[in-house]
């Protein structure tokens, strides 16, 4: 892994770890087809130090953020306290809440959707829903903070981590994301080039500490901008 001078927007350090309010576009470690330029990268340019930490290969890495998706992600700087942040993931302390743009509506304004997720067997690099057997539980809420014509604007709370379970969640419900090629559809509605999912807030207690912290991340002007427009 190298180390690389790319700028970050920190929003919260201690001594035990980094809040960083990740672009769109960038990818989170490196994997084939994008060796560099990842928010690793950036980290170990940042601070070498992470170097190792949780592994070689994600050093540092606790949760993960789809390429496209921007918002919140933390960061552990020392073994303890990434030992300490993936156990909050894991036993699913941690309260995090999305904002997603979707195309028409979701069935009721609110709700909870229970959809196990598995690899697509035609398409490897692509998720999907599947049978109990066949993947692993999925759990989201949803409520709908804005409506618009042909748009709806939703906030999610995943209380599981699988991977493109919002985007997936979203597609099952009958309302893919805006600007989702993978899941939804192929010809963007609005004028973006990303996909409508951001992390906005995220709530958890930090390790050495015993009362939970919420840390926001406000909408990209991209983003704002699309709402702008729907509104107009």
């Amino acid at each position: 892994l190298v180390a690389e001078n790319i700028p970050l927007d920190i929003l919260f350090e201690n001594d035990d770890m980094l809040v960083v309010n990740k672009d769109a576009g960038m990818v989170v470690h490196p994997a084939v087809g994008h060796a560099d330029g990842t928010l690793v990268n950036a980290v170990l340019g940042y601070d070498p130090e992470i170097e190792g930490i949780g592994g070689e290969e994600r050093p540092g890495v606790v949760h993960r953020l789809d390429k496209e998706t921007s918002g919140l992600i933390l960061l552990a700087k020392n073994e303890r306290a990434h030992r300490w942040l993936q156990d909050q993931f894991r036993l699913r302390r941690v309260d995090k809440t999305y904002l997603a743009l979707v195309d028409g509506r979701p069935p009721t304004p609110s709700g909870r959707v229970e959809a196990h997720i598995g690899r697509d067997p035609s398409h490897r690099k692509r998720m999907a829903i599947v049978s109990e057997s066949r993947g692993r539980e999925a759990i989201s809420e949803y409520k709908t903070l804005e409506s618009f014509k042909s748009h709806t604007l939703l906030e999610f709370h995943p209380l599981t981590g699988r991977t493109h379970q919002i985007r997936l969640h979203c597609e099952f419900l009958g309302c893919p994301i805006v600007g989702d090629k993978v899941y939804g559809r192929k010809k963007t509605s609005v004028d973006i080039d990303r996909h409508f999912l951001h992390a906005a807030r995220l709530k958890i207690i930090l390790p050495g500490e015993t009362e939970p912290r919420t840390f926001e991340a406000p909408l990209p002007d991209e983003l704002e901008n699309v709402l702008a427009a729907l509104r107009r």
